[in-house]
């Protein structure tokens, strides 16, 4: 699909599950359903995730993360069982990447159980309705931030802050893009 527009492109990735670092070396990692945190041969690095989103040449490339890696888990489970948070590794974005996360690295991704969605998912796709898609970026950050901030304390009395992180290459104009 994105060699048919060249760098005018578009592609967007979404994934709401489980994330987690590992112990030794705070490399995070996306957890499919099929995988468990206790073996992460086949689970999929997040760095390597986003090199390779990178390597389509879109002309802009966005990552909606609705997850976190801390170790915590939403409902309490994997490492928070046994009492460890790890913060994970940070490494720099390459390419035209913006990545809005639901949390910061330190957090855990938390449920708003009345929407039956994460507390992310939930105002991502509340504003997207209510804007039929046509918001900035900045405008839906703002958006996503404030309201998943404030939510999460009141519904789960637990700090929840989403993040977006962006590449070098994007830093001076992702603000401004839009759906």
């Amino acid at each position: 699909m994105v060699s048919l527009k060249g760098n005018a492109g578009e592609f967007v990735f979404y994934y709401a599950g489980h994330g987690f670092p590992d112990e030794n070396s705070k490399e995070p990692y996306i957890i499919p359903v099929d995988v468990t945190a206790g073996n992460l041969t086949s689970a999929i690095k997040l760095y390597d995730l986003y090199q390779q989103l990178s390597a389509t040449g879109a002309g802009k490339i966005t990552v909606f993360m609705d997850a976190c890696f801390s170790g915590g888990g939403r409902d309490a489970g994997l490492m928070a069982a046994r009492g460890i948070k790890v913060v994970p590794k940070k490494e720099s974005l390459t390419g035209n990447l913006v990545v809005f996360s639901a949390t910061q690295e330190d957090q855990v991704a938390l449920p708003y159980r009345e929407k039956q969605h994460g507390m992310f998912t939930y105002f991502l796709l509340k504003k997207l309705q209510e804007t039929n898609g046509t918001c900035s970026y900045s405008d839906l950050f703002n958006f996503i931030k404030d309201a998943v901030s404030e939510y999460s304390l009141r519904e789960n009395k637990k700090v929840q802050t989403p993040a977006v992180n962006t590449s070098n290459a994007v830093l001076p104009t992702w603000e401004q893009w839009g759906f």
